[in-house]
C-alpha cells in the first residue's frame, strides 16, 4: 500500500530547491574564502564546479581552483589533479581509438562523457558514442542506449525505444538488460503487462548473476497469485475504515491489546522531513503476512562527491506487542553506481552497500548491503521511536495520526 499526502508531494517538490538553495549559499560562502586564500576553501569550490554543485558545472574553472589549492601544498588537490590528468589521457586515447570505429571504445567514450570523466559531462555526446557502439551489435552499449532512453538523459525518453535495445542486449544474455525487460512487462511501460514474461526475464537476469532481480521475482510472484489469495485484502481495507485499536482519551494516546500492523500502515513514516523506506511511506510498497510487514521501496538515488547510486530497500516489521514496540529488519539492493576516487565519499555511502577498497579507489558493490536492525516503539499516534543496530536512537513522524487515520 502506498500513501502519498498532498503534504508528502509539497515536501518531495521542495526539499530539492531547498537542496540547491543551500549549495548556491555553500558556493558563496566557500568562494569568499577561497579568494582570500584558504587552499581548503578552493579544494572545495574546484569540486563544486567539478560536479556542478551550487553553479554550472565548469571543468575549466574546476582545474584552475584545483591549481590554487595544490600550489599550497594542498594534498587533497594534488591528488585530484593528479587523477583529472590521468582521465584526460584516457579520454584522448578512446577518442583517437573511435576514429577507427572501435565499438568498444565508443562504449567508453560514452561512459566518460556521462560521467565527465576526463571531460565535461555531455549527455547528447554520451548518447550518440552509445549508439555508434550499439548499432555494430556491441551489447553493453545497446543497454546503455535502452538506460539512456528508458530514463531520458540526453535524449527524449521513449519506453518503445529502450524496449528495442534492451531486447537486443538481452537476446545476447547481457543480465541487466533482461533485468529491465522483466521490469517493462511488469509495468507495462512500452509494452503490454505481461507477468509471465516479466518473470521470464527477471529468472533470465538472476540466472546470469543480476541477483537485485530476485525481489522483483518475488513480487511478480505474488500478482501472478494475488487473484487465488483473497483473505488479506478485507483485512487491508478495514484497516483503512477503522483505524480503532488507537483511541484519545482526555489528550492521552492509549492502544488495544491489538496494537501493531494498522498502527503503522496507515501512516506515512519520515525522518527530517525525508520518507523513510523501511517503514510504510510515500516512497515504498508494503504488504501484511500474517503478523508482519513487508515493505519494497522505490528506487532511491544517493549522491556522493563523486558518484550517483541507485538502490532500492527491502524491511521487514514483526514482533509486535501491545506496548506499541516493534522490531525492523532491512537491507538495501544497490541496482547501479559508479567508482568512487576518494576515501571522504566512500564514508557516505557506507549505509548503502558494503565498500571495497582496491590500491587508493574506493568502489561500491551491487547486490545486497549488510542487514540493519532497528529496535522501535511507538510513543505517540504520530512519533516513533528507533534504536538502530543497538548504537544509536532516532525519531520518526508521521503527518498522519494513527488515531484519525488521515
Amino acid at each position: 500500500m502506498k500513501t502519498i499526502t498532498l503534504g508528502m508531494i509539497l515536501l518531495i517538490t521542495t526539499t530539492a530547491a531547498a537542496a540547491n538553495d543551500v549549495w548556491q549559499t555553500l558556493f558563496k560562502e566557500k568562494l569568499q574564502e577561497a579568494m582570500q586564500g584558504n587552499s581548503n576553501a578552493q579544494f572545495d569550490i574546484a569540486s563544486m564546479y567539478q560536479n556542478g554543485r551550487g553553479v554550472s558545472p565548469n571543468r575549466r574553472e574546476a582545474i584552475e581552483w584545483y591549481k590554487k589549492a595544490a600550489a599550497q601544498n594542498n594534498e587533497k588537490a594534488v591528488s585530484r589533479l593528479n587523477l583529472l590528468q590521468a582521465n584526460e589521457e584516457r579520454f584522448d586515447k578512446a577518442l583517437a581509438s573511435t576514429a577507427t570505429g572501435d565499438m568498444e571504445s565508443q562504449y567508453k567514450l560514452g561512459n566518460m562523457y556521462t560521467e565527465g570523466v576526463g571531460t565535461n559531462i555531455d549527455l547528447t555526446k554520451a548518447a550518440e558514442a552509445f549508439e555508434q557502439s550499439a548499432s555494430q551489435g556491441y551489447a553493453k552499449a545497446e543497454y546503455k542506449l535502452g538506460l539512456i532512453y528508458y530514463e531520458g538523459t540526453g535524449v527524449t525518453a521513449s519506453r518503445k525505444t529502450a524496449y528495442k535495445w534492451f531486447k537486443q542486449a538481452a537476446d545476447k544474455g547481457y543480465a541487466a538488460a533482461q533485468y529491465y525487460l522483466g521490469k517493462m512487462y511488469a509495468s507495462g511501460e512500452g509494452v503490454k503487462r505481461d507477468y509471465a514474461t516479466s518473470l521470464e526475464w527477471y529468472t533470465k537476469a538472476v540466472d546470469g548473476g543480476f541477483n537485485q532481480a530476485r525481489s522483483e521475482m518475488i513480487d511478480v510472484s505474488e500478482k501472478m497469485n494475488a487473484p487465488k489469495i483473497t483473505s488479506a485484502a478485507p483485512a487491508k481495507k478495514a484497516v483503512a475504515r477503522k483505524p480503532a485499536t488507537v483511541v484519545r482519551a482526555n489528550k492521552k494516546f492509549t492502544r488495544s491489546k491489538t496494537f501493531g500492523i494498522e498502527d503503522l500502515m496507515v501512516a506515512a513514516w519520515s525522518r527530517d522531513g525525508e520518507p523513510v523506506a523501511y517503514l510504510p511511506s510515500a516512497i515504498n510498497n508494503c504488504r501484511t503476512e500474517k503478523h508482519k510487514i513487508a515493505c519494497y521501496s522505490d528506487d532511491q538515488m544517493r549522491e556522493t562527491a563523486d558518484s550517483v547510486i541507485r538502490f532500492k530497500t527491502k524491511s521487514l516489521m514483526r514482533n509486535f506487542s501491545s506496548d506499541g514496540s516493534f522490531d525492523v529488519t532491512y537491507r538495501n539492493l544497490v541496482i547501479d553506481t559508479t567508482q568512487l576516487s576518494t576515501a571522504e565519499s566512500a564514508k557516505e555511502v557506507n549505509e548503502i552497500g558494503s565498500v571495497a577498497t582496491a590500491t587508493d579507489a574506493y568502489t561500491i558493490k551491487t547486490g545486497w548491503g549488510n542487514e540493519h536492525t532497528l529496535e522501535c516503539r511507538m510513543i505517540k499516534e504520530s512519533k516513533v521511536s528507533c534504536l538502530k543496530n543497538k548504537t544509536h536512537s532516532f525519531l520518526l513522524v508521521s503527518p498522519q495520526t494513527v488515531a484519525s487515520g488521515n
